[in-house]
């Protein structure tokens, strides 16, 4: 779907700012789940984005099971992305096997 930009008044592009947790499950490979930060890396660069910091919190107990899943290692990230690029970041999350569960905010 291609989409034409949002502008501001001052009629440049609309970036916003957004913060996303990710929860990938422990049973995860190392490799599978770096490859999976880095999908996500990529799709918020390549769509006109700039990641100000992503963080690795570790594992923590989930606050209640998810898909028999007790545990969960925890990502957060923070970054500026097109607002028209938002929910498709949000959807390529969604299909996503390897994530548990992500919530992705606008930062204001």
């Amino acid at each position: 779907m291609i989409y034409s930009p949002t502008y501001a008044q001052n009629g440049r592009i609309m970036v916003r700012d957004y913060e996303l947790m990710l929860i990938l499950p422990t049973e995860l490979e190392e490799a599978v789940a770096q490859d999976t930060v880095q999908r996500v890396q990529g799709f918020i660069t390549s769509h006109g984005g700039e990641i100000n910091s992503f963080e690795i919190w570790g594992r923590r107990r989930l606050a209640y099971p998810i898909q028999h899943h007790r545990d969960g290692i925890y990502h957060l990230a923070r970054f500026s992305l097109v607002a028209e690029e938002a929910p498709e970041l949000d959807r390529t999350l969604q299909r996503n096997e390897q994530v548990l569960r992500h919530m992705m905010i606008r930062l204001d």
